[in-house]
């Protein structure tokens, strides 16, 4: 055989697998990226959830006054979350029961994250 055939052979080869290696890895990378902005987003809508969720004690502590309507959503929290919350208190005046037997649910929503608490007192 011609040794230089040989040759242009494995180092043919050898460039092929180093092209798909690069491309392999170049495809992880993109996919991680993504997986990373989704991660991104689902924190800072659990943010916005806790957000929400901690108003809701600061009312029932007497710190804030009680929101009217008490069903409310707050549109941007100056990093472009938002979050609504929901009240079931069982028709009771949560800022003259001490907040007792209120449900609250909170969902933060970020991008296309949507993140929720849901607390009892």
């Amino acid at each position: 055989m011609n040794s230089q055939g040989i040759a242009l052979l494995i180092t043919m080869i050898l460039l092929g697998t180093m092209i798909a290696t690069a491309l392999s890895v170049a495809v992880l990378v993109t996919g991680e990226t993504g997986i990373t902005r989704l991660v991104d987003d689902s924190v800072l809508a659990l943010f916005a959830a806790d957000a929400g969720a901690e108003k809701m004690f600061y009312v029932c502590s007497g710190k804030i006054p009680y929101p009217s309507p008490a069903n409310f959503t707050v549109n941007n929290l100056g990093n472009g979350a938002r979050y609504e919350v929901h009240i079931d208190d069982d028709g009771l005046e949560p800022w003259t029961d001490s907040c007792n037997d209120t449900r609250v649910v909170s969902t933060g929503s970020y991008n296309t994250a949507q993140r929720s608490f849901e607390v009892s007192y």
